[in-house]
């Protein structure tokens, strides 16, 4: 059994190398591109939330540290909620109390109306006294006074209890957004009040690009625009979020901040460098592929060219970023196929076969 799975397997392999390996392209463009300069810029906490406590207690359990990744939704910490919940059983008893007393009351209310009905008949016949009367009318407004008083006590009580249940619900502290913790202040059995800092929380998308460019570059980008960055090997697309115009007075450049059009796929540190290629001067036509195609390598970038149906890598030089495509300065010219899915281990001379075009 296992020679004939080898002897399929080895079918199926010469069938592939037959028809080629299979992969998508795209074709090389002339684009209008600015032209580019390069510029270095740094990882940077965009928006930061802090969690912080509702209300005092102690805190009974931690459930993450400092670099944990977090979900929406998820629990960080519990306070302890003994207290809380022996107060809420109190006021749930005192409630089924004073709606046992409602009852009760409205029962006498109800007799009391009943003893005025016959008084009053009684005194039009003048069988009983005024005096008499008017001790029944008192009986029922007394009657009346403490059904009164006990709905009011029970609609305080309800304020009490949505309160406390309040406080039972602020004992579970959770997270509204996916991120990284990244400030941890509080520590298992320790005492906190309303209002101190409990978490401190980096969102998905809170890490930003704080970049110094020359003025140059500066005057040539604009709130919105979009523009390339590597860091780690790995390519971002990179909005412009805000240009800030006060001025570096021993260099002359000035600060841009820029957001990530989509969330990192690593997990990025506060501070570390990225490398941008911003777009300066006029327009030009150059030379453009998709970005998917380019692999970084030891001395640079690198791509697979697709020549008579064979695999043909080659080493370029890359220029700005227009979108999803990136201009290439070197080792590419209009019209040439290029490799966009499965490049990877290609060789010199292998035969492919072209799946679909990407262009």
């Amino acid at each position: 059994m296992r020679q004939l799975i080898t002897g399929l397997s080895f079918l199926v392999s010469q069938s592939m190398m037959a028809a080629g390996i299979p992969v998508y392209v795209d074709k090389a463009v002339i684009t209008q591109v600015q032209s580019g300069t390069a510029a270095s810029g740094r990882v940077v906490a965009g928006e930061i939330y802090t969690l912080s406590a509702e209300i005092s207690e102690s805190i009974r359990s931690m459930a993450v540290r400092v670099g944990d990744r977090v979900e929406a939704g998820d629990e960080l910490a519990r306070l302890d909620d003994t207290e809380i919940r022996n107060n809420l059983k109190s006021l749930n008893n005192r409630m089924r109390y004073l709606k046992a007393q409602l009852v009760l009351l409205n029962q006498r209310k109800a007799v009391r109306e009943q003893q005025l009905r016959r008084a009053q008949s009684l005194t039009t016949k003048d069988l009983l006294t005024r005096d008499a009367t008017e001790e029944v009318e008192l009986n029922v407004i007394k009657a009346e006074s403490d059904v009164g008083k006990t709905l009011y006590e029970l609609e305080d009580l309800k304020i009490e209890i949505a309160d406390v249940e309040g406080q039972l619900n602020h004992t579970q502290v959770t997270v509204g957004t996916s991120g990284r913790i990244i400030e941890v202040n509080v520590t298992e059995g320790q005492y906190v009040r309303s209002g101190d800092r409990l978490f401190q929380l980096l969102p998905d998308l809170g890490v930003e690009v704080e970049a110094e460019v020359r003025p140059e570059a500066y005057e040539s980008v604009s709130v919105g625009q979009i523009i390339t960055g590597k860091i780690r090997q790995s390519f971002y697309d990179l909005k412009v979020r805000a240009l800030i115009a006060e001025q570096n007075q021993r260099t002359g450049s000035r600060t841009i901040r820029l957001q990530f059009v989509s969330p990192p796929k690593e997990n990025l540190v506060l501070g570390e460098p990225i490398d941008l290629r911003l777009p300066i001067g006029q327009m030009s036509e150059q030379i453009t592929i998709a970005k998917d195609a380019v692999m970084p390598s030891k001395d640079g970038h690198r791509i697979v060219l697709i020549i008579d149906g064979r695999a043909e890598p080659r080493r370029i030089t890359l220029g700005v970023g227009v979108g999803s495509r990136i201009a290439v300065t070197k080792g590419v010219k209009a019209g040439d196929l290029v490799v966009t899915q499965g490049q990877e281990g290609l060789r010199k001379g292998q035969k492919v076969s072209i799946l679909g075009d990407q262009s």
